[in-house]
């Protein structure tokens, strides 16, 4: 069986800020996006900043798989959630 090609590859930033206290967490992503399969769009999370100081430390690592953007960006807010934070928008 062939590989799947990347068709599409892209580096942002994601931060995210604590609902309790005035603390951020910036993670380096790379989302990808292949030709085919069942979840042909990734995210790889890497976490790219200073640890938070009151605020607990979500996983400085994760991937997330997902078969359109939009699930994609609902499973990273789902996780971010999870952990206590949300998109901040700059």
């Amino acid at each position: 069986m062939a590989r799947a090609k990347v068709i599409f590859k892209s580096k942002d930033d994601v931060v995210a800020r604590f609902k309790h206290a005035q603390e951020y967490v910036h993670y380096a992503s790379t989302i990808t996006i292949l030709d085919g399969g069942k979840n042909p769009i990734s995210m790889k999370l890497k976490f790219d900043g200073i640890r938070p100081f009151v605020a607990p430390m979500p996983p400085e690592e994760h991937t997330f798989s997902a078969a359109t953007v939009v699930e994609l960006f609902r499973k990273l807010e789902r996780w971010l959630r999870k952990h206590g934070y949300t998109f901040h928008a700059q």
